[in-house]
């Protein structure tokens, strides 16, 4: 029996945080698997599956790999990476806040139907995105994507946009963590706090779980995620087995309550509670085997919400009881669901639900911080943001660079909030309504570059997985993106003013990256080649071949 291997990290052994917990049992994890390769490779005189060699006496937080140090490492496997992507959504903060109030402001007791038409319609979106995934082993998603597609210039414009969007997601995460926590404490007769003092708290903590692998955050993402569900899950099952005081209702699906009150409001309050599954991409570097990971785990991801949504929405319209729901949810929408979780579960565990929203909250953050990091990290990789952006950690590699840079801007961004005392509430609802219309014009653009980047390249894919499916997808998103412009003003409780500043505003971070990527192509065309991590290079061979050959539609 080999020696026991010794803890690289022994200085973690004396703390008691959270943090130094959370490395010690994932340092164990790896310590154990690194001791069944050790036996195996001193019996054969090989180098052990993780890369390593036996004879190597110390066990570090780094996940090992055969990659370069500098590169980001990881080995999340399809259900680890789902989870930690779905966590970005908050189910349980959906659940509670979102969802009752698409019932009560929306289309009534027709909420089930649009969470199933918003979810296949992200469905058949998948079907190009994960597509694109197989044919191009490039990290970077949307911004390697449109390159890919479309060109450097807007390559470049819509890489600075999907920064900018989870810088927003970012901001709003922090404030509504801050809110949540603060709304807990007092309900449970705590004095008042500032809810920046709990956001700031968060932004500490998660900045620390940034700087490790991303298979440690991963592994707090997913218990967080399998907790909410089970939670959930605890209201829907009595629902589902013995029905409500009406009985078990179908007026749901009917279209006279379909298409019944305010549709737009309905599907812009289902939309906020999918958003998450596209950040899959962005992992490429941190999964195995990405070209199957990756287009699992998305569609794992949008089923698994959709069929959630459905089912949770429906238990709680039969509840109540199809003539009840509206009424009851009138005054406080996000009783819907809490009354009836105290129904079945009592006070007790309705406590611990109302905690867990929190952590949803906490968990939605650090998948935000996580994504934002790693968009910071690409463009730092192709010198379009400091080069020192694109180093990745040598020992966890992790985007540690990227993570801290990644705190700092949510910080500074949030200080003109802070100083103007602007309502935390009013704060994190423009925020995220900001950035679910920017991911809908990433979503609508990615979808555009899908079905062009198949018709310029030589290609052995499916005309379902490059044309029929991105089609139908492109008509369903220009569908919810008008309607959310449309109703963008409601959800922000904002003057129409205000709302088209800030859908103005993101049309000029994408005209600034244009306009920049213009300049670059004459004076700096190394940088300008590397846009996209270097996906448009197909664009230079079909400019070359168009004097030779102008019929030539591409360097087939």
């Amino acid at each position: 029996m080999p020696d026991r291997p010794r803890f690289a990290v022994d200085r973690y052994r004396r703390g008691t945080t959270p943090i130094t917990w959370l490395a010690r049992a994932h340092a164990r994890l790896v310590r154990v698997r690194l001791r069944k390769d050790t036996m195996s490779a001193e019996s054969t005189g090989v180098r052990s599956r993780s890369g390593i060699p036996a004879e190597a006496g110390k066990v570090s937080l780094s996940v090992p790999s055969d990659k370069p140090a500098g590169s980001l490492r990881g080995t999340m496997g399809t259900l680890q990476l789902a989870l930690t992507v779905l966590a970005m959504s908050a189910p349980i903060g959906n659940v509670t806040g979102v969802l009752p109030l698409g019932i009560t402001r929306g289309n009534g007791i027709g909420t089930p139907v649009i969470y199933a038409f918003v979810g296949v319609i992200f469905l058949l979106f998948a079907v190009g995105f994960t597509t694109m995934t197989r044919n191009l082993p490039k990290p970077g998603a949307f911004y390697t994507y449109i390159t890919a597609g479309l060109s450097r210039t807007l390559g470049l414009g819509t890489g600075l946009l999907a920064a900018f969007t989870y810088l927003v997601f970012m901001i709003g995460s922090y404030a509504f963590f801050g809110v949540s926590i603060e709304n807990v404490l007092s309900s449970f007769g705590a004095p008042s706090t500032p809810w920046w003092l709990w956001a700031a708290l968060c932004c500490v903590i998660i900045t620390a779980l940034g700087h490790f692998n991303v298979e440690l955050s991963g592994k707090v993402l997913s218990a967080f995620m399998v907790a909410e569900v089970v939670l959930v899950m605890l209201f829907n099952a009595p629902v589902l087995f013995t029905g409500g005081p009406q009985g078990y209702q179908v007026e749901s699906f009917q279209p006279a309550h379909v298409f019944q009150g305010d549709l737009g409001v309905a599907t812009l309050f289902a939309i906020t509670c999918f958003l998450g599954f596209e950040s899959s991409a962005i992992y490429r570097d941190e999964v195995k085997r990405p070209e199957k990971t990756i287009p699992r785990a998305t569609y794992l991801a949008i089923s698994g919400l959709g069929g959630f949504y459905v089912l949770t929405s429906w238990a709680i319209v039969t509840f109540w009881g199809p003539s009840r729901v509206a009424a009851a949810g009138s005054a406080n929408p996000t009783t819907l669901f809490s009354e009836g979780f105290r129904h079945y579960m009592g006070d007790t565990f309705t406590q611990i639900m109302i905690v867990m929203v929190v952590t949803s909250v906490f968990a939605g953050a650090l998948s935000t911080h996580n994504s934002l990091s790693r968009y910071l990290y690409s463009l730092g990789r192709d010198r379009i943001l400091p080069s020192f952006l694109g180093k990745a950690h040598g020992r966890h590699g992790s985007p540690s660079n990227a993570s801290a840079f990644a705190t700092g801007a949510a910080v500074i961004c949030m200080l003109p909030f802070l100083l103007s005392r602007l309502d935390a509430v009013a704060m994190y609802s423009s925020m995220f309504a900001l950035g679910t219309f920017a991911l809908l014009i990433l979503f609508t653009l990615t979808t555009v570059s899908v079905l062009r980047y198949f018709r310029i390249i030589e290609h052995g894919e499916r005309i379902w997985n490059t044309s029929v499916a991105p089609i139908l997808a492109l008509a369903g998103l220009v569908l919810l993106l008008t309607l959310t412009s449309v109703y963008y003003s409601m959800s922000i409780g904002a003057p129409q003013w205000l709302a088209y500043g800030q859908q103005l505003l993101l049309v000029a971070i994408v005209v600034t990256g244009v306009l920049v990527a213009l300049r670059w192509r004459r004076t700096r065309p190394d940088v300008y080649a590397n846009i996209g991590g270097g996906s448009g290079e197909h664009h230079d061979a079909r400019r070359a071949a168009k004097p030779s050959s102008p019929t030539t539609a591409g360097p087939r």
